[in-house]
């Protein structure tokens, strides 16, 4: 009779470990499908980020190039 109940139990643990399992692999499988999604959204920024980043270095560089172009005569007579 016992022995009969310990197999039981040992049965409805078993059962109730493998129903947990199933339950974290199919959260953990929603997570890293959120993340995926999260990550393919944050990608497609990037691409506009590092366009918008080229073009201000772009802009930067001939700001630089101007003034070292307006200043160039300056810095000649000040060496002479």
């Amino acid at each position: 009779y016992y022995a009969s109940l310990l197999l039981d139990k040992y049965a409805r643990l078993k059962q109730a470990k493998e129903e947990a399992a199933k339950e974290i692999a199919e959260h953990r499988a929603h997570l890293e499908n959120q993340f995926q999604k999260k990550v393919s959204a944050s990608s497609g920024d990037s691409g506009a980020n590092v366009k918008r980043l080229e073009q201000e270095t772009d802009t930067k560089i001939q700001h630089l190039k101007t003034e070292a172009g307006r200043i160039s005569g300056d810095v000649v007579s000040i060496l002479l």
